[in-house]
């Protein structure tokens, strides 16, 4: 019997991820997004690709951290987060 992950989603682990970006009007800007990637190494990238899909100009740059574990998530799962306080 072989098995075969091609039916099932990649999993990774959910980080919450505070960037920056660009405005039209020049003024640094925050975006919070809460990304699935695959590793610690990886979330600031994958962060930085969820924020710009979302922002109105140039994300400068992305601080992930782990967020509350609620066990896997499909990779390349993205959505914008509330702005903590």
């Amino acid at each position: 019997m072989v098995l075969s992950s091609a039916c099932r989603p990649e999993q990774g682990k959910p980080y919450r991820c505070s960037c920056t970006f660009v405005t039209d009007f020049d003024d640094d800007s925050r975006l919070d997004v809460e990304v699935c990637a695959p590793s610690d190494a990886r979330a600031e990238g994958v962060g930085r690709g969820c924020a710009q899909t979302h922002a109105p100009g140039p994300v400068s740059g992305c601080t992930c951290g782990g967020a509350p574990d609620r066990g896997p998530c499909e990779l390349g799962a993205c959505h914008v987060t509330p702005a903590a306080p």
